[in-house]
C-alpha cells in the first residue's frame, strides 16, 4: 500500500509539472511566437537526438552481442516506441521553418537555394523519419521473435538491420543536423557538425540508460560498470569532436567560419561554453576513473541526470546566439517545451503500440 501511494504521489507530481509547462508554452506563444518556435527547435533536436543516440546504441549492442544490455533491451524499446510521436511532432518544425531559417528570404544567401529551400527541406524530412522509424520498429520486431523462441533467426536479423541501420542512422543523422540546426547560419558549415550532433546524442542515451539502470533490479552491476565505460568513451568523443572543429576554425581564422564562435565564446554565452566544458568533460571524466565510483548504481544515475540536462544546454547553446533574444522569459519558455516535448515522446507511444506488446513485454521482463 505503501509503494501505491508513492507511486501515486510521484504521478501526481508529474502531472502538475506537465501542466505548469503547458500553461508556460501557452502564454509564451501568446507574448512572442517566435521566441516559442526558436526553444520548440533546440527541445524538439535535444530529445530527437536522445532517442537516436539510443536507436544506435541498442544496434551497437546488438550488432557486438553485449551480455550489459540484455537486462535494459525492453526499455530501450520503450524510448524507441517515441520516434512516430516525435516525427509527428516535427510538423511543428516545419510550420515554423520561415520564423526561423533565413534561407527562407526572398534573397537567401548565394548558392544556398539548390540544397535549402522549403519543398527539398520537407522532402528530406520525411526520407529522414521514414528511416528512423522503419529501424525502431525492426528491432522492436526482431526483439518479439527473439522472445517468442527463434533466437537464431533473431540474431542473424539483428546483425542484418545493424549494419546497415547503423550507416543508415550515421548519414541521417548528419544531414538532420546540417538541415534543422546548422542551417540556422547558412553562410556557415562545418563538415563534422552533423558527427558532434550525433556524440551528443550518444552520451545523453547512456546517461538515460544510467538512469533507467538504477531503477531495475535486474540490471546488475555488472550494467551499471558497463554504462560506465561506455558514458567514459562517448564523452571523450563528444569533447573531442568539439575541440577539433573549434581547433580547425581558430587555426584557421577565416572570418566566414569564425563569425560563428564569437557570439558562443564572448559575454553570457562564454559563460555556458565553459559550464559546458567543465560539466561535460572535467566533472564526469574525473569520477569516472574512479572505480568504486564507476560502480555505484547511485553515482552513474546522477551523472546521468547532470549529462541529460547539459546536454539540453548545449543544444540550447548550439541554436539560440543570434537567433533571438535571450532573457529569463526565453529560458523558462525553453525548460517547459523540454518537458512537454519528452513527456509527449514518453507518454503519447503506449497508443500507437500494437495490439499484444503490452503483454509481450512484461513476459520478457519477468523472463530476464
Amino acid at each position: 500500500m505503501t509503494s501505491i501511494a508513492a507511486s501515486g504521489r510521484r504521478a501526481f507530481r508529474y502531472r502538475v509539472v506537465g501542466a505548469a509547462a503547458v500553461a508556460i508554452v501557452i502564454i509564451g506563444l501568446i507574448v512572442n511566437v517566435r521566441v516559442v518556435a526558436a526553444t520548440f527547435l533546440v527541445a524538439y533536436v535535444a530529445v530527437v537526438s536522445a532517442v537516436l543516440g539510443m536507436l544506435a546504441m541498442t544496434m551497437i549492442a546488438h550488432l557486438t552481442t553485449a551480455t550489459w544490455f540484455g537486462p535494459l533491451r525492453w526499455r530501450a524499446v520503450r524510448v524507441l516506441d517515441g520516434l512516430p510521436m516525435l516525427a509527428v511532432l516535427g510538423v511543428f518544425m516545419l510550420l515554423a521553418i520561415p520564423l526561423l531559417y533565413p534561407w527562407v528570404s526572398a534573397n537567401p544567401p548565394s548558392g544556398v537555394g539548390r540544397y535549402l529551400n522549403v519543398p527539398f527541406f520537407i522532402v528530406r524530412f520525411i526520407v529522414y523519419w521514414a528511416i528512423w522509424i522503419s529501424l525502431g520498429r525492426a528491432l522492436r520486431s526482431t526483439m518479439q521473435m527473439e522472445d517468442d523462441g527463434d533466437i537464431a533467426q533473431a540474431s542473424k536479423r539483428y546483425r542484418g538491420i545493424s549494419a546497415i541501420g547503423l550507416i543508415l542512422l550515421g548519414v541521417t543523422m548528419t544531414f538532420a543536423a546540417f538541415d534543422w540546426m546548422m542551417s540556422l547560419s547558412p553562410n556557415w558549415y562545418s563538415t563534422i557538425y552533423g558527427v558532434y550532433w550525433f556524440a551528443g546524442g550518444m552520451v545523453s542515451a547512456l546517461s538515460l540508460l544510467a538512469v533507467l539502470a538504477s531503477t531495475d533490479p535486474s540490471a546488475g552491476v555488472d550494467t551499471v560498470h558497463a554504462i560506465a565505460k561506455l558514458l567514459l568513451t562517448f564523452i571523450l568523443f563528444w569533447v573531442y569532436i568539439g575541440f577539433s572543429q573549434y581547433i580547425v576554425i581558430w587555426s584557421g581564422g577565416i572570418p566566414r567560419e569564425v563569425t560563428w564562435y564569437v557570439p558562443r565564446t564572448r559575454g553570457g554565452w562564454g559563460g555556458v561554453a565553459a559550464v559546458l566544458l567543465f560539466g561535460t568533460f572535467a566533472f564526469p571524466f574525473l569520477i569516472l576513473l574512479i572505480e568504486p565510483l564507476k560502480r555505484s548504481r547511485s553515482v552513474i544515475a546522477a551523472m546521468g541526470i547532470v549529462l541529460l540536462v547539459l546536454h539540453y544546454l548545449d543544444t540550447f547553446w548550439l541554436v539560440m546566439p543570434g537567433l533571438v533574444p535571450v532573457t529569463w522569459w526565453t529560458v523558462i519558455v525553453a525548460a517547459a517545451l523540454g518537458v512537454v516535448v519528452a513527456w509527449i515522446t514518453i507518454a503519447a507511444p503506449s497508443t500507437l503500440r500494437p495490439r499484444g506488446w503490452r503483454s509481450a513485454t512484461r513476459v520478457s521482463e519477468t523472463a530476464s
